[in-house]
């Protein structure tokens, strides 16, 4: 039926951005999170530029990210013109390394850079989630900006509650290896009007 109905959609390509199918989709994952908002990109790195374009972020501000991550993770912090801060990774979950990033936000408070690091992007890694207990602590701390890299996550839970949920913003990829896939797009998440 699938194969059926993509063939029949390759044929018709003024139903491709006049459908209702996108407008169900951000519905269903506003009510799958139980979040306020969900906007539908072509890309999850689309729907993340649209995150930090949308935080009035100053060019040359920090984003501190783990180090092990994709491409696609830092180019939209690169073409906001915002500066990634990389932070090492745990050796057994491949998440943020959570003594490394203390160490990182300290040292660059030291260096009086602190100011410009404003946002923590924070990746579930093979869809096992951060620590989000200590990643919010040190968030509130440092009074940073938290965002969740959900692209390899979708479904994942902490205690019950969904990954996309805890930061300010969140985004999912619907690319060719991801959990639900469509070739391409994303979507961005948030409870923040």
């Amino acid at each position: 039926d699938d194969v059926l109905l993509a063939l029949k959609l390759i044929f018709q390509p003024w139903k491709w951005n006049k459908g209702q199918a996108v407008f169900e989709l951000e519905e269903k994952f506003k009510n799958y999170l139980g979040i306020k908002y969900a906007v539908s990109f072509n890309s999850g790195r689309t729907g993340l530029l649209a995150i930090l374009k949308s935080l009035g972020l100053k060019q040359e501000e920090e984003v501190i990210l783990q180090a092990f991550t994709c491409v696609a993770a830092v180019d939209p912090i690169l073409w906001a013109d915002l500066k990634p801060i990389y932070v090492d990774c745990d050796k057994d979950t491949f998440n943020i390394d959570i003594g490394d990033l203390e160490r990182k936000i300290i040292l660059r408070q030291a260096q009086d850079k602190a100011p410009n690091t404003r946002v923590l992007m924070v990746q579930h890694t093979f869809g096992l989630p951060g620590n989000m207990d200590e990643i919010i602590a040190l968030a509130k701390q440092y009074n940073l900006i938290l965002i969740e890299d959900c692209a390899h996550a979708l479904g994942a839970e902490i205690n019950g509650r969904k990954v996309g949920t805890f930061g300010r913003a969140s985004f999912f990829s619907f690319s060719r290896d991801k959990n639900i896939s469509s070739v391409y797009g994303g979507i961005a998440v948030t409870n923040d009007d």
